[in-house]
């Protein structure tokens, strides 16, 4: 399948950083309650999708339940990831599973336990092998212990959410109509996103060569570009922002995030650690566990010292890295939430135990699930070549009359072959392509022999109407 596997939130953080409403002065915790996020949502005929979850934070308290539902027709997944480093952590049900595919974990979690998940969330209208367990349209769990979670997505790289856990009795920062609000501005910026992805995407090329070769993008995404405003912490005066840049992300087999940061408010001379940690300001999430350290390599990021000069202000640049990463979910990316910049005290990286500044990252996630351009009108004789640059895990498939494949099986097919001559006349299978990070097939590259009109799809997303067209003429 697609691979893409403390302390009380301030609510000034959220206001700042989420756009979020004012807060519910000293809304009372009384009993359990159950909250409710939003996963995913789409525009346009379901040709652009929204990839976070919506709000992206929530803080709850103890003995809390969150529900998830999918807003979309796209596979997503809710995963969690504890910070037991033993295998006997791992729940007894996921041993006898596909993890990356289908549910397991008991219903209730508690920060710990090595793995807990939705599996995908399959909405109707998928060809899916039934004899393969997935997840349906809500996925619940009841948060038992204090503390900061991020979550994933198993589909989508950079697909992720906090939940903030209080003890019980603490007062809320937000009422569920605040969050609903939240989440409502949150998705719309997403899709303003994926709509300007849609427009800048580039139509088909000929070879400065003079070879014929045609180029096809398979999806886009939107622009791996985010901000953070960083804002006085612990006491301190100091105030700036961030602007991170990835843009070469899905491109480059070896990615990069440039972050530029600029401060006012420093002390004379005073130096100054920089993360980037998981979680938000305020709730530092633990960078430990079997599941999530392996899976997010490295989870964290120590950028370069800020050193303030004589008028207190001090700037940077870093590059961040990472190696390549088969699975989605840590593949190098600007992550939808769940990142934060801490500038701490001191000089040294303390993981978010001090803070003289800290701002939470911002990144407006989307996805389009459509070919570039999807009718191609080409000559016999010229090459095609479907690249996929995104952070999802797409296909060309040519039916030529066969049926269509089924999921998750599909995920694990190989290619029909590749930079071969097709005369459009048999099925023809790319197999899935993954973003140049992903250390897999990338691209697919054909030479078409005969004229026709030769039509083919993405098998994972053809619901979501990715559909093209070849027309060779002689």
């Amino acid at each position: 399948m697609k691979r893409q596997l403390a302390g009380a939130l301030l609510a000034v953080s959220l206001m700042v950083s989420f756009g979020a409403l004012a807060p519910a002065a000293g809304a009372r915790a009384i009993g359990p309650r159950t909250w409710h996020v939003l996963i995913g949502g789409h525009a346009d005929g379901q040709a652009i999708q929204a990839e976070g979850y919506y709000p992206h934070v929530i803080t709850i308290d103890a003995g809390d339940t969150v529900v998830w539902t999918l807003n979309t027709k796209e596979i997503h997944a809710v995963a969690f990831a504890g910070t037991c480093e033993d295998v006997s952590c791992i729940p007894p049900d996921c041993f006898t599973v596909n993890i990356d595919v289908s549910p397991c974990g008991p219903p209730s979690y508690d920060g710990v336990a090595a793995f807990d998940s939705s599996g995908r969330m399959v909405p109707l209208g998928y060809n899916w092998d039934n004899s393969v367990p997935h997840g349906g349209g809500t996925f619940s769990l009841t948060f038992t212990q204090p503390g900061a979670n991020v979550y994933f997505d198993l589909s989508y790289a950079g697909m992720r959410g906090v939940v903030v856990v209080n003890p019980a009795g603490t007062p809320y920062p937000f009422t569920q109509a605040q969050y609903s609000a939240q989440a409502q501005q949150q998705l719309a910026a997403d899709l303003a996103a994926g709509a300007r992805a849609r427009h800048r995407s580039q139509p088909a090329t000929t070879d400065p060569g003079g070879t014929h070769t045609r180029y096809v993008a398979v999806g886009a995404s939107s622009a791996e570009k985010a901000k953070a405003a960083l804002a006085a912490a612990g006491g301190s005066a100091a105030r700036g922002r961030a602007l991170l840049k990835e843009p070469d992300a899905g491109a480059s087999p070896n990615p990069a995030i440039t972050v530029r940061m600029r401060l006012s408010g420093l002390a004379p001379g005073s130096v100054h650690a920089v993360q980037i940690l998981p979680g938000v300001c305020g709730a530092p999430a633990p960078t430990t566990g079997l599941i999530f350290s392996q899976l997010f390599s490295p989870p964290a990021f120590t950028l370069n010292n800020l050193t303030a000069r004589h008028n207190g202000k001090a700037t940077s640049t870093a590059v961040v890295t990472a190696p390549p990463n088969f699975n989605g979910p840590g593949q190098l990316r600007i992550p939808s939430s769940g990142w934060f910049i801490n500038v701490a005290a001191g000089p040294a990286p303390d993981n978010g135990t001090t803070s003289a500044a800290c701002g939470n990252i911002v990144f407006h996630a989307a996805t389009v699930m459509r070919y570039f351009p999807h009718n191609l009108h080409i000559h016999v004789g010229d090459t095609v070549v479907w690249a996929n640059d995104t952070s999802e895990v797409h296909g060309v498939t040519f039916l030529a009359g066969q049926p269509l494949p089924q999921i998750p099986g599909w995920y694990d097919t190989n290619p029909t072959g590749n930079g071969v001559p097709y005369d459009g006349s048999s099925f023809f299978n790319s197999g899935p392509l993954y973003a140049a990070d992903a250390g897999r097939n990338h691209s697919l590259t054909l030479t078409f022999t005969k004229p026709g009109t030769f039509r083919y799809l993405d098998v994972g997303d053809v619901v979501l109407g990715m559909r093209g067209k070849v027309t060779v003429a002689p």
